[in-house]
C-alpha cells in the first residue's frame, strides 16, 4: 500500500474516533448548590369555641309578645317566624389568603314545608356584612341569621302537619386569582 494511501486511511481513522466519541470534547463548566428548606401551609377553618358557640335556640316571634325560645314540637301558626343566630370563630392563616363564605339555600321537607318561608342572612364578619375574607380576619367572629316563615295567608289546609327542616351549610371557600 502506499503511503499516501496509508496516510489518508490514518487521518480518516483518527476523524471517525474522534466524531464517533472515542475523542473528548471538552466544555468548561460550574455548579452550585441550592440549600433546600422547610415550607408551611396555612390553615382556614370556621370553628366553634368560647366565644363563638356556633347555631343558638331556635327563637319564636309571634308577632303578640316579645320573642321566646321555641321548643321542638311547639305548635307553629300562621305569620309565626322562627329565627336562630350563628357565630363561628374564623381561622384563617397564610400569607395573602383570601376565602369566599356563602351558606347553601335552607330547604324543608314534609307537607307543612310548601307553607314555610326559609332563609339564611346577614352574613357578617367582625359586624360588618361580607361575603369574603382575608387572613386579617383570623380570630374574629362570621355570624349569620336562619329564619323559618310560617306564611301568613296560609289556609285551613296547613293544620296539624309537620316539616323538617333540612341542615344547611356555612362554608368558606380558600380563593386564589
Amino acid at each position: 500500500m502506499r503511503k499516501s494511501t496509508k496516510g489518508s486511511l490514518a487521518a480518516v481513522g483518527a476523524a471517525v474516533v474522534l466524531l464517533g466519541g472515542g475523542g473528548s470534547l471538552a466544555y468548561w463548566t460550574s455548579s452550585q448548590t441550592v440549600a433546600g428548606g422547610t415550607v408551611n401551609s396555612g390553615h382556614l377553618a370556621l370553628i366553634t369555641d368560647a366565644t363563638n358557640v356556633g347555631c343558638g335556640a331556635w327563637t319564636l316571634d309571634s308577632g303578640e309578645q316579645a320573642p321566646g325560645t321555641y321548643a321542638p314540637g311547639d305548635p307553629l301558626v300562621p305569620g309565626d317566624v322562627l329565627s336562630r343566630s350563628c357565630a363561628y370563630t374564623i381561622q384563617a392563616t397564610g400569607n395573602h389568603l383570601r376565602a369566599t363564605v356563602s351558606a347553601t339555600a335552607p330547604s324543608a321537607s314534609g307537607a307543612l314545608a310548601a307553607a314555610l318561608t326559609l332563609g339564611a342572612s346577614g352574613i357578617m364578619v367582625n359586624g360588618l356584612p361580607a361575603t369574603e375574607f382575608t387572613e386579617a380576619n383570623n380570630n374574629q367572629a362570621l355570624t349569620l341569621n336562619l329564619t323559618v316563615t310560617f306564611n301568613g295567608a296560609s289556609d285551613n289546609s296547613t293544620q296539624n302537619l309537620a316539616a323538617t327542616l333540612n341542615a344547611i351549610t356555612i362554608t368558606a371557600t380558600q380563593v386564589h386569582t
